[in-house]
């Protein structure tokens, strides 16, 4: 089969699965989101092992466990089924810190010359690859309160920005964005994608309604925060000496190379609502 062809397929998947888990229900979407924090930290932890790493992996996995159903749980509506529903969610929280400081003392047992670059590669697969994709739940929860769907708007603006970036910077890319990290993006490419995503973000106003400012806030962040997050990815992978994260996605590569720019996305995106909000609420009170 064709490389092209590869990616077309798996793209569509790609695209199809994240449509159908964000917009069933808040559930499907966690379980979504969970299956991929799995995925994408199983390759980070991989990645840093192949460089000779040594890592605590069932104390991570267990804080990862921990973090992503912490902040997820805090987005269900579960409190009139469950009248301890509250109280379920601090244990969680409490328990996730307390695993996190059990994973710091645990480093002083590690067999490893160098066991705080071991906790310091722990600590950012928590801050850098779940943290953020457990972040949709507050997205999605956002999104459902104010009777639109945040979470696919940024999915959307994403996937613009990345395919348009692409398309100008293959026809017109000239001057080199970042040549350090990434030698093929270009200023000629970051612009059409961020032109391309404004676009998305009128389209999006013009279906969903809302604030037309809050529509390409959200947009610019996506670009401008999203184009950073690719960089990050990039600088992660030559220092590790891989071309890409996995091989799970044909014709993409991994999970990290796929969601690449949502992990600093979804974080930026969550500070901006959370502003947005506070302003909004003091102008209205």
């Amino acid at each position: 089969m064709k490389e092209i062809t590869k990616r077309t397929i798996t793209g569509a998947v790609y695209v199809l699965s994240v449509i159908v888990a964000v917009c069933f229900n808040r559930y499907i979407a966690a379980a979504y989101f969970a299956i991929v924090a799995a995925l994408g930290l199983k390759e980070f932890l991989s990645i840093a092992k192949q460089n000779g790493i040594k890592l605590n992996q069932p104390m991570v996995y267990l804080c990862a466990t921990l973090l992503y159903c912490s902040v997820a749980a805090s987005c269900f509506p579960l409190d009139l089924v469950c009248e301890q529903w509250f109280l379920i969610c601090n244990v969680l929280r409490l328990a996730f810190f307390a695993a996190v400081l059990c994973l710091i003392i645990a480093s002083l047992y590690t067999q490893t010359d160098k066991p705080f670059t071991s906790l310091a590669y722990s600590l950012t697969s928590l801050a850098y690859v779940v943290f953020p994709l457990a972040l949709s739940n507050v997205l999605f929860d956002v999104g459902a309160e104010g009777g639109f769907n945040l979470l696919l708007a940024v999915f959307v603006f994403a996937w613009c920005n990345d395919t348009f970036a692409y398309l100008v910077g293959c026809k017109f890319g000239k001057h080199r964005l970042f040549e350090r990290h990434s030698p093929k993006k270009s200023w000629e490419g970051f612009f059409g994608g961020l032109a391309a995503t404004l676009l998305a973000a009128g389209v999006v106003f013009w279906i969903e309604g809302g604030n037309l400012l809050f529509w390409h806030l959200i947009a610019l962040i996506v670009s401008i925060v999203g184009t950073f997050g690719d960089l990050v990815e990039s600088m992660f992978k030559r220092q590790m000496g891989v071309k890409d994260s996995g091989n799970i996605l044909p014709g993409h590569g991994g999970i990290l190379d796929r969601f690449d720019i949502l992990l600093t996305v979804l974080p930026a995106v969550w500070i901006v609502v959370e502003l947005f909000t506070m302003i909004t609420w003091k102008m209205i009170y």
